[in-house]
C-alpha cells in the first residue's frame, strides 16, 4: 500500500486524506508497539510510522464504539524487514450512555472469544475455514480497546446495507454460519465449560428487566411501527396494529420471553448480531467467495434459531425472503450437518430439528425486523449522525425513529410482507 501525498504528520502519526478524526492522544507509538508485540509474538518491534486512514465508524455504520483504521509501518526484530500492516482499532469508552455495554460485559466476551474460542473453532473445522479475523490486542487503559487485522488488505468489503443482500451473498453467509455453529457444538462437547462466559446476548434477562433506556428506545420503535401500520389501508392491517401496540404493552416480558433459553434446544454458539455489516465478502469478478465474520461482542451459546432469524429479518431482500427462504435454511442445515459428519459428531440433528429450531425463535426475528431492520436499510445521509450518545436526546430519537421506518422504501415493503408472515404463525396470539 502506497502513501498519497495528501496526508499530514501529527505527533509523529498521519492522517490520510482530510475528514479524518484525529485519533485521541493514546493511540500513539507506544500504543501500536505494544498490539504488534503482542500480535506478532515479538520481543521487539520498531514502529516507524502510523498513518491513519478515515474513520468507518459513525454514519449508521456503527453504533456503540468508534472505529479507527490505522497502517502500521515497522520493523520487526524477528525479520528485521521493514514491513506495513492495516489494522482497525475498536474502542468503547464508557459513558452514561453506554453503560449497558458494560453491564452486558461485551468487551470481556468479544475478547475470550478472539482470544479463547475462534482459533479453536478453527482447528476444529480444520479445512482453512476462517471465522474472524486475527485479534492482536486488547487493553482496558484508558478506555477498553481492542485491536484486530483490517480485512480490507486482504480484499475484503462490507456489503450494501441498504440494498440488502441478495441469493448469493445470502448462500455464502449460511454455508459459513452452518461451519461456525457445528464447529462450536463440537468445542462445547469438548470443552463444557467454553459456556460460562456466553451464556447470554442482547437480550439478557437481567439486562432487560434493569435497563429502562433500552425498554425505552424498544418501545419507542416498536410504537412507531404499530402507528405506521394502523395507517397501512389495506389487507385488514388495522388489526395487526392493535396486536403491535398489545406486543408493546408488555414489551419487557415479550423481550424475556424472546431470549430465555428452552426447554431441550439444540445449542450452539451465536454470533449474535448478524446483520450485514458485522460480516465481510471476498469478491471473485464480482461474485462473492467467502465471507468473514466481525464483531462478536453479543456471541451466545442458544439456539441456531436466534442467528437464523436474525439474520433472515435484518439483511436480506425482500424477493429473497418470500421465494427462498426454504432454499436458504436448507443451505444452512447441509453446511452443519457435512460440517458435524467431517468432525465425527455424535449428534447430527435432522433437517425437521432445524426448521422446529427456527419455528420457536419466530419472535427473535421479529425483535430484529422492528429493532434493526430499520436501522440497517437507513439511508445514508439520513443516519450519518446516529449514535448510542445521539439517541439519548429524546426529541433526537423520536425524529430518528420516524425517519428510520420511512427513509428507505425496502424497509415498509419487508414490513408489510414480515409482519403478515408473523401473524400467520400466531406469534402475537
Amino acid at each position: 500500500m502506497k502513501l498519497t501525498e495528501d496526508q499530514t504528520e501529527t505527533n509523529g502519526q498521519t492522517n490520510e486524506g482530510h475528514n479524518c478524526d484525529l485519533p485521541p492522544k493514546y493511540l500513539n507509538e507506544d500504543f501500536f508497539k505494544a498490539a504488534l508485540e503482542d500480535g506478532l509474538r515479538d520481543m521487539r518491534v520498531d514502529i516507524k510510522k502510523i498513518i491513519f486512514a478515515e474513520s468507518s465508524g459513525g454514519g449508521g455504520e456503527n453504533y456503540c464504539s468508534k472505529i479507527y483504521r490505522a497502517r502500521a509501518l515497522y520493523r520487526s526484530s524477528k525479520r528485521q524487514l521493514d514491513e506495513e500492516l492495516a489494522l482497525i482499532v475498536k474502542s468503547i469508552a464508557i459513558t452514561p450512555a453506554t453503560q449497558f455495554l458494560e453491564e452486558l460485559a461485551v468487551y470481556l466476551r468479544e475478547k475470550i472469544f478472539y482470544f479463547d474460542v475462534l482459533g479453536k473453532l478453527q482447528v476444529l473445522i480444520g479445512d482453512g475455514t476462517k471465522f474472524g479475523a486475527k485479534c492482536f490486542y486488547t487493553t482496558r487503559q484508558p478506555i477498553q480497546t481492542i485491536v484486530f487485522d483490517d480485512l480490507t488488505q486482504y480484499g475484503y468489503k462490507l456489503a450494501n446495507r441498504q440494498s440488502g443482500l441478495n441469493e448469493e451473498h445470502c448462500v455464502i453467509i449460511l454455508k459459513k454460519l452452518g461451519k461456525f455453529h457445528a464447529s462450536s457444538m463440537i468445542l462445547a462437547e469438548k470443552e463444557p465449560s467454553v459456556r460460562e462466559h456466553f451464556t447470554s446476548g442482547m437480550l439478557d434477562e437481567n439486562y432487560i428487566r434493569t435497563n429502562e433506556r433500552f425498554i425505552n428506545f424498544m418501545t419507542l420503535q416498536l410504537r412507531t411501527l404499530a402507528n405506521l401500520v394502523a395507517k397501512w389501508t389495506d389487507d385488514d392491517y388495522e388489526q395487526l396494529a392493535k396486536k403491535l401496540h398489545r406486543h408493546c404493552d408488555n414489551l419487557k416480558e415479550n423481550l424475556v420471553m424472546t431470549g430465555r433459553p428452552q426447554a431441550n434446544e439444540l445449542t450452539v454458539l451465536n454470533h449474535g448480531d448478524l446483520w450485514v455489516n458485522n460480516f465481510m465478502y471476498k469478491y471473485e469478478n464480482q461474485q462473492p467467495i467467502d465471507a468473514i465474520f466481525v464483531d462478536f461482542q453479543n456471541s451466545f451459546f442458544g439456539s441456531p434459531g436466534c442467528d437464523i432469524n436474525f439474520f433472515l429479518n435484518s439483511s436480506v431482500q425482500l424477493d429473497i425472503l418470500i421465494h427462498r427462504r426454504e432454499f436458504l435454511i436448507e443451505t444452512y442445515y447441509q453446511s452443519l450437518r457435512e460440517s458435524l459428519e467431517s468432525m465425527h459428531s455424535r449428534l447430527i440433528p435432522s433437517y425437521k430439528d432445524i426448521q422446529n429450531e427456527i419455528r420457536a425463535r419466530e419472535l427473535y426475528g421479529f425483535f430484529s425486523s422492528y429493532a434493526f431492520l430499520p436501522m440497517v436499510t437507513m439511508r445514508k445521509e439520513d443516519s450519518y449522525d446516529i449514535s448510542i450518545e445521539a439517541l439519548t436526546d429524546q426529541e433526537f430519537a423520536i425524529k430518528k425513529v420516524q425517519l428510520m421506518f420511512t427513509s428507505n422504501p425496502r424497509t415498509t415493503d419487508t414490513l408489510r410482507y414480515a409482519l403478515k408472515r408473523f401473524d400467520q404463525l400466531g406469534i402475537f396470539d
